[in-house]
């Protein structure tokens, strides 16, 4: 191996992206509290109470990570997080994790407890959002990275782009797919000022060059996998730019929150510092939709009805 030119860790898996959960939950209080938001939204972080890799209960398996804290109100609350990047679930795996929380609360260790997926969005499936509490992907990890002062933030970074590298994702180019998203929504959309920003691999990205519209605020297609039976992701971003600040991105993500009902088909994440809004779309649910000829034009109507309905919005503020 080259090693001035080569990657610390080529191929990471599951133990690797384990470790470094349990390291920063370990070191660094930003990290606790931003994974306590993400994984428990209703419940905020009053102390930290310790966490454990590979939790093994008698008949009922293990959990990867668990980690507990007490919250506001005095409750201490247990979180086990099941982390997957291209493993197929063994039988009853997710119910085995409600079976481990159940018995330490029925024991007295905790008073409630939370079951996460950690995973690559590319993995993450319809049946995942329904059977788990709440879904961390790697890429939200990520994006907290992008900004985290811990000295090893760089580091981990390559270690969670090294396991999204190999997770289970059978679209490894969707370059044709977004490039005909894109031309069909230029051509379709009535706001002028949108240009593309992503190169067009796994995304398709549109920003805003009006004076008015904050130039973080992204519309976004990200494409899971393609063919009829693939998925889709529209959603509204709010990425990293030179010069943004966290009050002015707070700001943002309050204007996005406050609307987000106008889209019903739409879910609202207001603890997530990229992703705000999205919708999912399962292609083959949209061939059999007669509004639509493809699953293509099912995403770009979506795209349209997101960013016509917050373009004006954030223009306005």
């Amino acid at each position: 191996m080259d090693i001035e030119n080569g990657e610390p860790i080529e191929s990471a898996g599951e133990q690797e992206i384990d470790f470094i959960i349990v390291q920063l939950l370990e070191t660094s209080v930003d990290f606790r509290q931003w994974l306590v938001s993400q994984a428990v939204s209703d419940l905020e972080l009053s102390s930290y109470l310790g966490s454990v890799m590979h939790a093994t209960y008698a008949g009922e398996g293990e959990s990867d990570v668990e980690f507990g804290f007490r919250s506001v109100s005095g409750d201490r609350h247990l979180v086990l997080i099941e982390d997957k990047i291209d493993a197929s679930k063994q039988p009853d795996q997710v119910e085995r994790y409600f079976n481990r929380g159940q018995y330490r609360v029925d024991r007295g260790s905790w008073d409630s407890f939370t079951v996460c997926l950690l995973a690559p969005e590319s993995y993450v499936s319809a049946e995942d959002e329904a059977e788990f509490d709440s879904i961390i992907r790697y890429e939200d990890v990520l994006d907290f990275l992008e900004d985290a002062t811990h000295d090893s933030a760089a580091f981990f970074s390559k270690v969670f782009q090294s396991g999204m590298r190999r997770g289970k994702s059978p679209t490894t180019d969707a370059s044709d797919v977004l490039r005909s998203i894109a031309d069909e929504f230029q051509a379709r959309t009535e706001i002028p000022d949108l240009v593309q920003t992503v190169d067009l691999k796994k995304r398709a990205g549109f920003r805003s060059t009006h004076p008015q519209h904050p130039d973080a605020v992204q519309y976004d297609v990200y494409i899971a996998e393609t063919g009829m039976r693939g998925r889709s992701t529209v959603r509204l971003q709010i990425a990293s730019v030179e010069g943004l600040t966290d009050s002015q991105r707070e700001a943002m993500k309050s204007i996005a929150s406050e609307h987000a009902d106008a889209l019903a088909d739409y879910e609202s994440y207001p603890h997530r510092k990229k992703n705000i809004i999205s919708t999912k779309i399962w292609h083959e649910d949209a061939v059999q939709n007669p509004e639509y000829d493809s699953y293509v034009d099912a995403i770009v109507d979506e795209l349209i009805t997101l960013s016509e309905t917050f373009h004006p919005l954030f223009v306005e503020h």
